[in-house]
């Protein structure tokens, strides 16, 4: 389902690590504190990782950034190493919290994994963002009240919830291609339909584009509207400026689980 083959290729060519704790440095002496490394897999190679880490205490860049994983790539050790180096947050496509959805995707990951990696990182005190699809094959009104209560049980620091969408170009797209050819090819699709309204959905799930809307929405409802994750987001404010800035977030969160817009 991932479309960054089709947009990127299949070749990657990674810069040193002294090369971007260079441009890091460069980036801190004009007055910049706050990085997102833009890598898929940032722990990707791990020696690489680790060197960049160990690069940036070594020249002790007072630096704070987030970064994406995939779940298997880092353990306890390299997380500890990567807080160190000024990591406040991971990204994680979890992408569901039913084994027999993941194994549908080759997503090459199991929920026990899951849950160990979200554990380091509550233990080690970092923030950690969960990406959740729904609708992939195989997907029911019931695999996904299961995902929802997954995702309250890891307990990210953020959750977001979106429609498998069969991109062109992606192995799942072809797949409905062959059982579905009067669909047409890539080429005829309207890419902006594809992306806002889960397209073809209906051919790998039981479930209509209408009802995987829904259900966005009732896990927002769900994983938000909590009691105890809003009073742990308070417990965690350190400023007036970050209760305003958490406070206009929470508003727009609220204002989309309310209104769906």
């Amino acid at each position: 389902f991932c479309t960054s083959p089709s947009f990127y290729g299949n070749k990657v060519r990674f810069r040193s690590a002294e090369n971007v704790v260079k441009e890091l440095g460069e980036i801190w002496s004009q007055g910049y504190r706050e990085v997102f490394f833009r890598d898929e897999i940032f722990p990707l190679p791990r020696l690489r990782a680790e060197k960049i880490c160990q690069e940036i205490i070594k020249e002790k860049l007072d630096l704070s950034w987030i970064c994406s994983a995939k779940i298997g790539t880092v353990d306890n050790k390299l997380m500890e190493l990567m807080k160190k180096a000024g990591c406040h947050l991971i990204r994680f496509g979890v992408e569901s919290g039913v084994q027999e959805i993941l194994d549908n995707v080759q997503k090459g990951i199991t929920v026990e994994e899951i849950r160990r990696t979200f554990k380091w990182a509550h233990h080690l005190g970092m923030d950690t963002q969960a990406h959740l699809m729904l609708g992939m094959p195989g997907e029911s009104k019931e695999t996904i009240k299961q995902t929802i209560k997954f995702v309250k049980e890891i307990e990210p620091t953020i959750a977001t919830f979106g429609i498998c969408t069969p991109y062109p170009g992606t192995k799942l797209f072809e797949e409905v291609l062959s059982q579905h050819p009067e669909i047409g090819d890539g080429t005829a699709c309207d890419l902006s339909k594809i992306h806002t309204k889960g397209f073809f959905n209906q051919f790998f799930t039981s479930l209509s584009n209408e009802e995987l809307e829904r259900s966005i929405l009732q896990a927002y409802r769900s994983f938000y509207l909590r009691i105890s994750y809003i009073f742990g987001w308070l417990k965690r404010l350190k400023s007036i400026g970050e209760l305003r800035r958490v406070v206009l977030a929470g508003f727009k969160v609220l204002g989309f689980i309310l209104k769906g817009e």
